[in-house]
């Protein structure tokens, strides 16, 4: 068979429309020109009924640290809701559909087997489909997830809900392909709506406001169709991993930690905690354990790490650390445990342990101060945070992110504890 030219147009397929994808992922495609792009929502179906009203176009505010500029994104057909199985697996069954990209965050690769729920399940009924209609061109799965080998897991999520002919069908007619996506994008403030019905007229009831700063790195081994996402800047690469730890443990390590740490010091944005004395230097100590464990030269990850000091510092993104903490126990044990592995144990990771006692610290706080965790084990973080003993709390707490009772880090994050900066 040979391979088509990534010039050929076709219908991408895009599940999990929220802020995020929206400024990255479609965006790009947009750029790219040409294609055809259905979108599905994640968990509220309010986004889809937002978009089909307004055509499918929304206004993306690229909010630098002394102005605004703002487009047009114009690359949305129409938005079904997550719970429309029956679009979802029509349209996969469909030739013209030739990707099918995903931001459905870490927890929804492991959301089961009910296709009401699962997406991995919904996919798996969608490309039945398309075999029992003997579609033979390639069909393409792009993770857009923070995970590492995000998609190895998509594929392992997928290959679980197969029916054994599909499985079968699978190897010759589905590329599943991992990338690393940064662009890092607040909620809209209340202002955003008029900004862009004053710039461009549109009357938008979900705006998008994200960063000046944006990365795409896509594995290299598409056999079918694909947007031209060179001219968005995206990168096409043979060795995915290095650009998944670097962005996962320095961008996405250090987000983490401010986003917990900051909070029980007593700031609520990210540029409050970056500045913040004591919660820069566990910053700093957290990337100097991240670094030792990236087989990148020294100059590279300077060059980073100072642009994510510059992206942090932006006074005008204003990005919330209460929305990066959510999931706390879904993104630890993929951006803190593997360092402290890797460094051979608490002892030689504090940063990291920092990072993990924030989140033990701060969902205590939420929790005795009668607020809400956003977390899928949410119920559980509540009935370990009310137990009074420190020790018996972590352990609980920990559990949760599969550290053993026993464990070295359960006495260190006891500790930490006590060290973190406080109002």
């Amino acid at each position: 068979m040979s391979t088509p030219s990534p010039s050929d147009v076709g219908r991408l397929v895009h599940l999990g429309i929220g802020n995020f994808a929206r400024s990255h992922t479609l965006h790009s495609t947009d750029v790219a020109g040409g294609w055809s792009v259905v979108a599905f929502t994640g968990r509220s179906a309010t986004m889809a009924d937002a978009l089909n009203a307004q055509g499918g176009r929304y206004g993306l505010i690229v909010r630098g640290p002394e102005q605004d500029e703002v487009s047009i994104v114009d690359v949305i057909d129409e938005v079904f809701p997550a719970s429309d199985v029956d679009a979802l697996v029509r349209l996969l069954a469909d030739p013209f559909t030739a990707v099918v990209t995903l931001t459905i965050t870490e927890k929804g690769y492991a959301a089961g087997s009910d296709p009401a729920t699962s997406a991995p399940a919904r996919i798996a009924l969608g490309l039945k489909a398309r075999r029992e209609a003997g579609v033979t061109e390639p069909i393409a799965l792009v993770s857009c997830d923070n995970l590492t080998g995000n998609g190895e897991v998509l594929g392992q999520a997928v290959l679980a809900e197969l029916d054994e002919e599909t499985k079968a069908w699978f190897p010759d007619h589905v590329d599943v392909i991992s990338s690393m996506v940064d662009r890092i994008t607040p909620s809209a403030d209340d202002n955003a709506s008029e900004t862009v019905r004053a710039q461009t007229g549109l009357a938008d009831s979900v705006p998008v406001v994200t960063e000046p700063f944006t990365e795409w790195v896509i594995e290299d081994r598409f056999r079918g169709r694909r947007p031209e996402w060179e001219k968005a800047g995206v990168q096409f690469t043979d060795d995915i991993g290095v650009h998944e730890l670097r962005k996962l443990r320095l961008l996405n390590g250090a987000h983490t930690l401010m986003a917990y740490a900051g909070q029980v010091a007593g700031v609520t944005r990210v540029d409050e905690a970056i500045g913040h004395r004591e919660v820069r230097a566990l910053v700093e100590q957290l990337w100097a354990e991240a670094r030792s464990t990236l087989p990148l030269p020294d100059h590279e990850l300077d060059a980073y790490t100072s642009a994510l000091e510059e992206r942090f510092r932006n006074p005008r993104l204003a990005d919330n650390l209460i929305r990066i903490a959510a999931d706390g126990s879904v993104k630890l044990p993929v951006r803190a445990l593997p360092v402290i592995a890797e460094r051979g144990g608490p002892d030689k990771a504090p940063g990291e342990v920092a990072a993990v006692a924030a989140w033990t610290a701060w969902v205590t706080d939420r929790v005795r101060g009668g607020h809400e965790v956003q977390d899928p084990k949410a119920a559980e973080i509540a009935t370990a945070a009310a137990i009074e003993d420190a020790t018996e709390r972590v352990t609980a707490l920990l559990a949760l992110i599969d550290v053993p009772a026993g464990d070295p880090l359960v006495a260190a994050v006891v500790a930490e504890e006590k060290r973190l900066p406080r109002p």
